[in-house]
């Protein structure tokens, strides 16, 4: 792939609980190595758009590719080989309330590689150290902060190293200084690992700090808000109003 080749793509994908539309005619395009933020008001979908890329979530319209390769025609082998290309932050951390620390990190290794046991406490280590938390390695996850934890779930999402990384409100809950240095960490492994990021966020200091482009999910709808740098400058009264915390307007109704 070269730098500008299109990891994943949406089109015309409309997705539905039941006979409710939560998002309708997304188009969009990502490239290998790009910083995705999604914004948006609470409860409009944007977890829904996240497990919908990761193929999660199958829409009931259009068509979802990743690396060029449809998610719903994916089967055994070539399944395998994709999901091993990508990692997942779930908004609630989604870890192992029954194991370590250092285990929680080991489950995906142990599942989907033939790596050796030796190696493994090895890559386990290595990924405490790099998210600033080695004294958890046997500690449980009620056993350290939310930060802490938070970190946990970062190392376990790049323990098999993806290319392709979702991040699901990553600094939810936490105060502004451990959400700065999460999404410090979370820069500098997408800069390690030339991976794709994609991460939602509703904090717009985060958004500024990570992305190299926004996009906002509002009214069943997914838009190009834009770069950090033009982003104030959108005309979309939902946007403006989004980005500034303002309570007239369109949004009004979704507080």
């Amino acid at each position: 792939m070269t730098a500008a080749s299109v990891v994943l793509e949406m089109c015309d994908v409309e997705v539905s609980f039941g006979t409710e539309v939560i998002l309708k005619n997304v188009n969009l395009k990502i490239n290998q190595g790009e910083r995705v933020s999604v914004i948006g008001p609470s409860g409009q979908g944007k977890s829904v758009l996240l497990k919908t890329m990761s193929g999660l979530i199958t829409p009931a319209r259009g068509k979802v590719f990743i690396e060029g390769r449809d998610w719903k025609s994916l089967r055994g082998e070539d399944l395998k080989h994709i999901l091993s290309k990508v990692g997942m932050l779930f908004q609630k951390n989604a870890l192992f309330d029954s194991l370590t620390c250092g285990e929680n990190i080991a489950f995906p290794l142990r599942e989907v590689t033939t790596t050796g046991e030796e190696e493994i406490q090895k890559k386990v280590k290595s990924f405490l150290d790099a998210v600033a938390i080695p004294h958890a390695l046997n500690l449980f996850p009620d056993e350290i902060s939310g930060g802490m934890q938070k970190r946990l779930g970062i190392a376990r999402a790049l323990a098999l190293e993806p290319e392709i990384i979702f991040y699901d409100d990553p600094t939810a809950g936490l105060d502004p200084i451990t959400s700065k240095k999460i999404i410090e960490l979370i820069c500098d492994w997408q800069n390690k690992l030339h991976s794709t990021l994609i991460a939602i966020t509703n904090d717009m200091n985060r958004a500024y700090q990570m992305s190299q482009r926004i996009l906002m999910v509002v009214d069943k709808e997914v838009i190009e808000a834009g770069t950090p740098k033009t982003i104030l400058n959108n005309s979309d009264p939902r946007v403006h109003q989004f980005i500034r915390g303002e309570l007239s307007g369109p949004l009004t109704a979704l507080s």
